[in-house]
């Protein structure tokens, strides 16, 4: 009798096993699959970026390296926004808990007589908790909200790496061109160096200007060797920022930057960058979230249970009941969780005040660095007009040699002026895209 019962206690058991089993796994796999949610974080992200990724572009080191290349490798080698697609999986799989319902308890005892008598006690039983039933729709409007957030934030994301790569391989090309000038000025201040030696061994100057012009000559030197060091940090910066700073002997294509043109008053800009920022949206859905957790701070605690019992006496009784959980913190619970939702609002406020202070200052640094751009172009323009009559006085023989290399370094710095001016519009101009929420097509339309 005792084997026949271990036996059929066995098989209930094994038999619920298999089914609960069963209909876990079939309400997981219906909705864990995150494939969407990825891309629809690319898709935003798309919408919010001022270039087009070319996503079939693949890089290596011994390719040429341009602006588009380099944005196509950071996609796929950023470290933290690979992170964030992960978190959105995570996030998906989490929704797929939130539809399901508490995990039962099955319990089962068997019962062996120690008097001597024939027969032994069967107990089986099965605990649900019931909370889940009143508890499921928020539970789920939270999980939505923490998978809004994620696909935002690997979005948003995926916007601070092309500002980044398009900002810092702007700073190689324009590093690249400054040396290539500090290395005629270098060689300009050398002719000015051999020449006033001549001159003074002619007994035509005094030994004086041969200290002068060595000195001229070690300083132009010496910032050659600071423009080198600026360029060598300025392309390690560029990789890291790719993904892959261990790379060395890069050829970088240096692509001349389209015009910058902003055409929209601050205002609109503050208006358009609350709007359309990433960052803020996300903070809007952590909003959502704590608000839906508000009602899963203290809801009933209620369970069911279900029991089988055989006697000794082959007698058997099905035992159904109800357990409540008096929660003694419920008010405690709710407090904090008013005050979780508080706090992310009053952030949110403050992280608005950032983005008005942020674009605020880049606006008034953007439009400063177009008025000194556009005053050193004009420097520039002259220097250059005043060395070509200069050239024609050399050829006339009425200009002393030191008189036009002098002037040609000075439209060498002039030259090097204006690429740092351009340089400067051109990071102010991603910024503040960037600070606006990645583009200003959206204001255009």
């Amino acid at each position: 009798m005792q084997l026949l019962l271990c036996r059929i206690t066995y098989k209930y058991l094994r038999t619920t096993i298999y089914y609960s089993s069963a209909l876990l796994l079939t309400g997981c796999a219906a909705s864990i699959d995150a494939t969407r949610d990825v891309q629809s974080a690319h898709l935003l992200a798309m919408a919010h970026l001022p270039v087009v990724i070319e996503e079939e572009q693949s890089w290596s080191a011994d390719k040429p390296l341009s602006v588009d290349m380099a944005i196509a490798y950071a996609m796929t080698h950023d470290a933290i926004l690979q992170r964030e697609l992960a978190i959105i999986v995570q996030r998906r799989a989490e929704i797929a808990q939130a539809e399901l319902p508490a995990n039962p308890t099955i319990t089962g005892s068997f019962g062996i007589a120690v008097d001597g008598l024939s027969g032994a006690p069967l107990v089986l039983q099965g605990i649900q908790n019931l909370s889940w039933l009143w508890t499921r729709p928020d539970r789920i409007a939270s999980a939505e909200q923490t998978l809004r957030q994620a696909i935002l934030t690997a979005a948003n994301r995926t916007v601070g790496v092309v500002a980044n790569v398009r900002i810092a391989h702007h700073e190689v090309t324009t590093g690249l061109k400054l040396i290539q000038l500090a290395n005629e000025d270098v060689d300009l201040a050398s002719k000015i160096l051999e020449i006033t030696k001549k001159h003074v061994s002619a007994g035509e100057a005094a030994e004086t200007e041969i200290d002068s012009a060595t000195i001229t000559f070690l300083n132009s030197k010496h910032n050659l060797s600071k423009l080198q060091e600026q360029f060598d940090i300025s392309l390690l910066n560029l990789l890291h920022t790719m993904g892959c700073p261990e790379t060395q002997n890069v050829f970088i294509v240096a692509q001349e930057p389209k015009p910058t043109q902003i055409h929209h008053s601050e205002e609109s800009l503050l208006a358009y960058a609350i709007e359309n920022r990433l960052d803020l949206a996300a903070q809007r859905a952590t909003i959502e979230q704590r608000s839906a957790e508000l009602g899963l701070a203290n809801p009933p605690l209620i369970s069911g249970s279900f029991m089988l019992n055989e006697n000794f006496n082959g007698r058997e009784a099905v035992s159904p009941g109800v357990g409540v959980t008096i929660a003694l913190d419920g008010d405690a619970k709710e407090a904090v969780a008013q005050s979780k939702l508080k706090q992310e609002e009053l952030s949110y406020i403050d992280s608005m005040r950032t983005v008005i202070r942020d674009v605020r200052t880049l606006f008034d640094s953007f439009m400063a660095s177009i008025e000194q751009s556009s005053l050193d172009e004009t420097v520039l323009l002259t220097t250059e007009t005043s060395l070509k009559r200069a050239l024609e006085a050399s050829n006339r023989g009425e200009l002393d040699p030191l008189l036009l290399l002098q002037m040609e370094r000075s439209s060498i710095q002039a030259k090097q002026e204006l690429l740092r001016d351009e340089l400067l519009v051109s990071t102010n101009a991603i910024k503040l895209e960037q600070a606006v929420g990645g583009t200003f097509k959206g204001m255009n339309q």
